[in-house]
């Protein structure tokens, strides 16, 4: 058959065009994949994106609103405390109606509020704005889901409540509620409670873009819906996965039944935005662009295998030349003097025999000669990398390992040898913004340098640490510690930068590099306790070595602290930080020990700061308890003693301020009533002060106390009435709060040196005009 032998004895050709064929055709359908999948992706992807900054915006244009109605709950907790009256332990009238009338002038300040609860513990009284009910008793109150809430031991004052049960006037309702709860500092005493319009705030926010496409709904923080545009969605978001949905931040997740869901999550109150998206609905308009690829790639594969054919042909007849040159036949036929085997296996058998020629072989010596001449130094360094990680001997005998080092020009022979593992500290020449560039060339260069007076090996590490494998000769042991130390001054001396030298034991044979360079880094890791510029042998290693079951923690001294950092005595929280490290040091605790101590005792140290209502980013910063910089247990110290130095001044900067607002409205009440016959008790009460506290912050602050500044302000209005003729001593003891007119008098001479009469005639002689007196 003429077909049969054709393809047989053009069997390069055949295999040559199929492979060809299959290769286009791959290629077209992995194009065609490729594109409709890019297109497929890039419409999701945009759909996404423009529902996220959707989302984003309703979430901000939402923000504004809850952070006003937080803002109306905030100014109320103040604004209440001036409109509070008490007569007999119960709310005057007077108060009572200032107040119902200041929360119905509250709910008009937004739109979404429904109503507002003013609740007051100590009086059992609920004051609402509700039409329904304006008071009642808090132990009868109808709405009463949210007074769990309210006597809770909570960080944060300020609580959004959601879904919890509403008012009995709209029964079978869920509220969503902002409670606030009073005052603002200390034992909690009282709420305000802000009923929401949720679902109008959410139509009038999450439905004005008629264009995006998917459903919307809200979220709670425990993922309750609190709005949702149809059933649907509220239905469909249960099927999800509760991990997603208690995802933080913004995002996307596409579920295995093909829905996209997108989210954002507000930093106000917790609440999640979700948009729901059906990924055929976005796929909708790919149809014309599968048709387009289709067709184009229709054609490119009939275009293709049209010119494969006509490049095969044209190709192979160079190829039926060159065969029938190899075999040195000159017939008129060359296909039919073709060996029994195919193309390939004709031209690779000529290729075998050709390439085991005498000048292949000097070829490629002559190649590697020059690669290991122009690399010699990188081979060295990379070989001694490899040798101290115990790879580069693994597989060598005595002979490869000597004809490996003659072959590199090392200068030892590893008879008696030590290594040197030195790290650089404080690299104050190098900080700039290409630090890591300018020490590397600063490592090498230094290396360079020292090379000529080190006897033995020298180069850098992977992890930015410089090793020196140095040969130690008969009888001077003691040649490692010296050459650290010479290197130490002359670092120190030429570059101001401190080292840390960690040195092992001397050791023999090649075999030996691995455990000689681990017992440097041993020693090296000494330097947690012994401080950084120090040298390390590996001889005092065992001295420090610790159990690695055994367990310690300062219990008592981080009572001790936390009670000094409390009481803002900074130089107890020295002492004890400092007491600490010795305890750590003489113990001689592990790394991980080490390291865990100061993660928990740092924790501690937080947490005070977080109990007494301070903010840990703007105090401490973003990362408080990260180890980076942090080598030594002077590091931890210092750390330590920062953390504590920075809550103390946060705190007494706090105390301060406080004590400033006591201050004001403890004077401002006595000038509005020192004529009423009020008491260092009637003013501490007032403030919600104690009036030993009262007493010192007002003797400390102004140098006098708080009757002498009444009774300064009492003879201070009688001198002004003396003025006054048409006033008569009687008139003005009622007047300032006196019923004695005898008392008032010695008090009055022994503040003014004069009696009240003596001072009025004064007065009165002063007014009369030069003239006026000789008539």
């Amino acid at each position: 058959m003429p077909s049969l032998q054709v393809i047989r004895n053009r069997s390069l050709f055949v295999k040559l065009l199929l492979t060809m064929t299959a290769i286009i055709v791959v290629t077209v359908i992995l194009i065609s994949s490729v594109t409709y999948t890019i297109s497929a992706d890039t419409s999701i992807q945009n759909s996404i994106e423009y529902n996220q900054s959707i989302m984003e915006q309703q979430r901000e244009l939402i923000h504004k609103e809850l952070l006003a109605i937080q803002n109306i709950a905030s100014s109320m907790v103040m604004t209440q405390s001036y409109l509070y009256h008490k007569i007999n332990d119960k709310l005057s009238v007077s108060s009572l109606i200032d107040l119902t009338r200041f929360l119905e002038e509250q709910q008009k300040l937004s739109p979404y509020i429904d109503s507002i609860y003013l609740v007051y513990n100590k009086l059992d009284l609920v004051l609402t704005s509700r039409s329904d009910m304006k008071m009642s008793p808090l132990s009868s109150f109808t709405d009463r889901s949210w007074m769990t809430v309210m006597n809770e031991d909570t960080a944060n004052r300020t609580v959004w409540l959601t879904n919890r049960p509403g008012n009995a006037a709209a029964k079978g309702t869920l509220a969503t509620s902002l409670m606030q709860k009073m005052p603002l500092i200390g034992p909690v005493d009282g709420a305000i409670v802000i009923n929401l319009k949720l679902d109008l705030l959410f139509k009038e926010y999450l439905s004005h873009y008629h264009n995006k496409k998917g459903l919307t709904l809200v979220l709670g923080t425990q993922g309750e819906p609190l709005y949702s545009e149809t059933e649907e969605a509220a239905a469909l978001i249960r099927k999800f996965n509760p991990s997603v949905l208690s995802a933080p931040g913004s995002g996307s997740y596409v579920d295995d039944r093909q829905w996209i869901m997108t989210y954002t999550t507000s930093n106000v109150t917790g609440w999640k935005f979700v948009n729901l998206t059906q990924r055929s609905v976005l796929l909708e308009g790919l149809g014309r662009i599968k048709m387009i690829v289709a067709a184009v790639s229709a054609l490119y594969v009939t275009i293709a295998i049209l010119l494969l054919i006509y490049i095969s042909q044209r190709l192979y007849r160079p190829l039926k030349s060159v065969l029938t040159y190899i075999s040195g036949s000159e017939r008129a036929n060359p296909e039919a003097s073709l060996p029994a085997a195919d193309e390939a296996s004709f031209i690779q058998q000529a290729f075998e025999r050709l390439r085991h020629s005498r000048e292949t072989i000097l070829s490629e010596k002559e190649r590697v000669e020059t690669l290991l001449g122009d690399n010699r130094s990188a081979i060295k360094e990379k070989y001694l990398s490899d040798l101290i990680k115990g790879r580069a001997i693994s597989q060598q005998s005595s002979g490869q390992e000597k004809d490996a080092a003659e072959l590199l020009g090392l200068k030892l022979n590893f008879e008696r040898f030590a290594i040197l593992t030195i790290e650089l500290e404080e690299q104050s020449l190098l900080n700039d913004s290409t630090g890591n560039l300018h020490f590397h060339l600063f490592q090498y260069g230094l290396i360079e340098e020292l090379g000529p007076e080190i006897d033995g090996e020298i180069f850098a590490r992977d992890d930015e640490r410089i090793i020196i494998i140095l040969a130690v000769p008969a009888n001077q042991d003691d040649a490692p510690n010296e050459l650290a130390r010479k290197l130490q001054l002359n670092m120190e001396s030429r570059y101001s930068i401190t080292a840390t030298f960690g040195i092992s034991r001397i050791h023999t044979g090649v075999h030996s590099a691995q455990t000689a360079y681990e017992e440097s880094v041993e020693a090296l890791n000494l330097k947690m306790y012994v401080g950084k510029g120090e040298i390390v042998p590996y001889t005092i290693v065992y001295s420090w070595k610790q159990d690695e079951e055994t367990y310690y923690y300062p219990y008592e001294l981080e009572t001790k602290l936390l009670q000094a950092l409390l009481q803002l005595n900074e130089e107890e929280c020295v002492e004890t930080i400092s007491r600490i490290t010795k305890e750590v040091t003489t113990r001689r605790l592990g790394i991980a020990n080490v390291q865990q101590l100061f993660f928990q005792l740092s924790g501690e140290i937080v947490k005070t700061l977080v109990q007494t209502g301070g903010d840990m980013t703007a105090v401490l910063g973003d990362r408080p308890f990260v180890l980076s910089g942090i080598q030594t247990l002077r590091d931890m110290e210092a750390r330590l003693m920062e953390m504590c130095t920075q809550i103390i001044a946060h705190n007494r900067e706090k105390r301060l301020k406080l004590n400033d607002m006591t201050l004001q409205l403890a004077t401002e009440f006595m000038e509005k009533n020192y004529n009423n016959n009020i008491t260092i008790e009637t003013v501490a009460g007032h403030v919600q002060r104690s009036t030993s506290f009262l007493s010192r912050i007002f003797k400390e602050t102004t140098g006098t106390t708080i009757n002498d500044h009444l009774i300064h302000l009492r003879i201070k209005r009688a001198c002004e009435l003396l003025k006054q003729p048409k006033y008569s001593l009687e008139d003005i003891c009622r007047e300032i709060g006196y019923a004695n007119v005898s008392y008032f008098s010695k008090l009055f001479k022994s503040r003014m040196g004069s009696t009240p009469g003596q001072y009025r005639l004064l007065q009165t002689v002063d007014q009369i005009p030069a003239g006026g007196l000789e008539e």
